[in-house]
């Protein structure tokens, strides 16, 4: 009879840990996007559309407008660093692929290209000495060459392979 005692309160303990246990949750994943539309500074943006008082020494908060009037906060990375330092890239219609996060307007670059005159070029930077393409502006990494930015038609021939 001792042994009930025992071991009853200890099953009820266990039926209550087991009872308050959260199944695992999976937890959400990026979803992928195309987008089309333009670079642009999103407090600036908000300033214009909304009187926000900004404050003078502020720094840009790089985003992505898309043509349907919808504001990504760009993430700065190896494959985005262009969109942030090279200011002719804001002068032109995009497409960008890439990953938007859970619960945000985060978006990741994963891949970007502009649209001229109707069609679809790909942009990229280019060392004429050492015929190497790199996804962001700067020096070579081979000759300390500047690097140009390159606008082709898409799929079209090219003697230098794509990245």
């Amino acid at each position: 009879m001792h042994k009930y005692f025992v071991i009853i309160p200890l099953l009820i303990i266990v039926g209550f840990i087991l009872i308050g246990a959260k199944p695992t949750i999976e937890k959400p994943t990026p979803q992928d996007v195309k987008l089309k539309g333009n670079i642009l500074c999103l407090a600036e943006e908000m300033k214009e559309l909304y009187n926000v008082d900004l404050d003078d020494e502020r720094q840009h908060l790089y985003g992505f407008k898309t043509d349907k009037d919808k504001y990504f906060t760009l993430l700065r990375t190896s494959l985005s660093k262009a969109l942030f330092v090279d200011k002719r890239l804001h002068e032109k219609d995009l497409i960008i692929n890439g990953r938007v996060f859970p619960n945000s307007q985060l978006l990741e670059v994963l891949r970007f290209m502009s649209i001229r005159d109707g069609v679809v070029h790909e942009l990229y930077y280019y060392c004429d000495t050492c015929f190497i393409r790199t996804v962001a502006p700067g020096n070579c990494d081979c000759c300390q060459a500047p690097v140009v930015l390159m606008e082709r038609p898409l799929n079209t021939d090219s003697l230098i392979p794509s990245p």
